[in-house]
C-alpha cells in the first residue's frame, strides 16, 4: 500500500480513475451489506472488523476525493494569488541569481557537457557538404521571414538621429574617405577607367579637349587618391576640387542609408532578394567553415570554460544577471498565468497532475481500509 508510487506510476490515468472509483464503491457497498447483516451473520467478529475496515476506506476515500476537489476549486476561485505565489517562488527560489550562475558554471566546468556538444555536433556538422545542406535547409526555413522583416523596416527617428549624428563624426569621414582614396587609386589604373575619361573627354568642346590633353586625369585621380590613404591634407588646385566633393559624399552617408525608407515595397523586395542571392553561397561556405573549425576547437578542450568564445557569452551572460533578471523572469510567469480564464487555469492544473491526484484518492481509500481494519481488530481483541 505505501509502495502504491512505484505500483502505479506507470499506469495510465484512466485506469487509476477507474481503480480509484471502484475502490470506493466496494468499500461503500460492502459497508452496507455488512451493517445490514445480508452476509457474515455467523462470524460476528469478522463482521465487526470489515465493517470497521470498508467504513475506515470509504470515510478515508471519499474524504480524499472531496479534499483533491476543493484543492482545485480554490485554484480556480483564487487563480490571480495563486499566480503571483508561482511567479514569486520562480524568482525568489528557483531561479534566482544565484541558481542562474551556478548552473552556467556547471555547463562551462561539466567535460560531459563538452562531449554532448562535440558529440551532437559531429553527428550532424560531420563534413562540409553535410554542414551546408543543414545550413542551406535552416536558411530556406526563415529567408521568407527575414526579407519580410528587411523589406518592412523602418528607421525610428531616434534612429534616423543617431544615423545623422554620425555620418557628421570627423573619424567616420576620414574613415570613409581614405576607402574612397584606395578605391580611386585603384580603378584609376583599370584600362576601363582610362577608356571611360577619354570618352567623357571626346564629347567636350574643342577647347576643353585641347586643355585636357596636358592634363593626365587618371594619374590625378591616383596621386589624390594615395593621399587620401596615407591621410594627407595638402592638395594641389586639381585635387582640391576632387577632396571637396569627396567630404560631400562622405558627410552625406545618412542619406543614402535613410534614402531606404523612400522606396517601394516592390524595390525593397526586389534590392533584398537580389542581395540575399548574391550572399548567400559565399555565406553558407564561410558559415561552414566556421563551424567545422570550431568544431574541433571544441573536442580539444576538456570543458566549454577552455572555449573561448562560448566562455565569453556565457560570461557575458553572468555578469548582467542579477535579482532584476529572476524578478523579471517571475513576474512574466506570473502575468501568463494570470492572462488565463480561471477555469482554465484550474483544468490546465489539475489535467497536468491528474496521475497524482489520482494516486491520492487510492492512497485514501486504502489507508482508510487499513486503519479501520486496525481498529477493528483491537477492538475485538479488548
Amino acid at each position: 500500500m505505501f509502495k502504491e508510487e512505484f505500483i502505479l506510476k506507470k499506469t495510465p490515468y484512466r485506469k487509476k480513475q477507474i481503480i480509484a472509483i471502484s475502490l470506493l464503491f466496494i468499500s461503500g457497498i460492502s459497508l452496507i451489506l455488512l451493517e445490514s447483516g445480508n452476509i457474515l451473520t455467523n462470524h460476528e467478529s469478522i463482521r465487526k472488523v470489515l465493517i470497521n475496515a470498508f467504513e475506515g476506506g470509504f470515510v478515508g476515500g471519499l474524504c480524499d476525493w472531496f479534499a483533491v476537489w476543493k484543492t482545485y476549486n480554490a485554484i480556480e476561485n483564487d487563480s490571480l494569488i495563486v499566480a503571483e505565489e508561482i511567479g514569486q517562488w520562480v524568482a525568489s527560489d528557483l531561479l534566482d541569481k544565484n541558481t542562474l550562475k551556478n548552473q552556467i558554471n556547471d555547463v562551462l566546468d561539466s567535460p560531459d557537457t563538452n562531449e554532448q556538444i562535440y558529440k551532437l555536433l559531429d553527428s550532424y556538422f560531420d563534413t562540409k557538404e553535410n554542414t551546408k545542406t543543414i545550413l542551406e535547409n535552416f536558411w530556406s526555413k526563415i529567408e521568407s521571414s527575414v526579407v519580410e522583416y528587411i523589406v518592412q523596416y523602418n528607421f525610428t527617428l531616434s534612429e534616423m538621429s543617431l544615423i545623422t549624428n554620425a555620418s557628421s563624426d570627423q573619424i567616420i569621414i576620414n574613415t570613409i574617405k581614405i576607402c574612397v582614396g584606395d578605391t580611386l587609386s585603384k580603378i584609376s589604373e583599370e584600362q576601363e577607367f582610362k577608356d571611360f575619361v577619354g570618352k567623357i573627354v571626346s564629347q567636350q568642346n574643342a577647347m576643353t579637349k585641347f586643355v585636357t590633353m596636358f592634363i593626365n586625369i587618371p594619374n590625378i585621380i591616383k596621386q589624390y587618391g594615395e593621399k587620401l590613404k596615407s591621410g594627407e591634407e595638402s592638395f594641389s588646385e586639381n585635387e582640391q576640387f576632387l577632396d571637396e566633393m569627396v567630404t560631400i559624399i562622405s558627410m552625406s552617408a545618412d542619406k543614402y542609408i535613410l534614402s531606404w525608407q523612400s522606396l517601394s515595397v516592390e524595390q525593397k523586395t526586389t534590392a533584398v532578394q537580389a542581395l540575399i542571392t548574391q550572399l548567400r553561397e559565399t555565406s553558407l561556405e564561410i558559415a561552414s567553415k566556421y563551424i567545422l573549425l570550431h568544431k574541433n576547437h571544441i573536442k580539444a578542450s576538456k570543458t566549454l570554460r577552455n572555449y573561448m568564445p562560448v566562455r565569453e557569452f556565457f560570461e557575458f551572460i553572468e555578469d548582467k544577471i542579477d535579482d532584476q533578471v529572476s524578478t523579471f523572469i517571475g513576474e512574466k510567469i506570473s502575468e501568463r498565468l494570470k492572462s488565463q480564464d480561471p477555469k482554465d487555469f484550474r483544468v490546465n492544473i489539475e489535467w497536468k497532475t491528474r496521475n497524482i491526484l489520482e494516486n491520492i484518492r487510492i492512497n485514501g481509500t486504502l489507508l482508510g481500509f487499513v486503519i479501520g481494519l486496525i481498529i477493528g481488530a483491537i477492538k475485538i481483541a479488548i
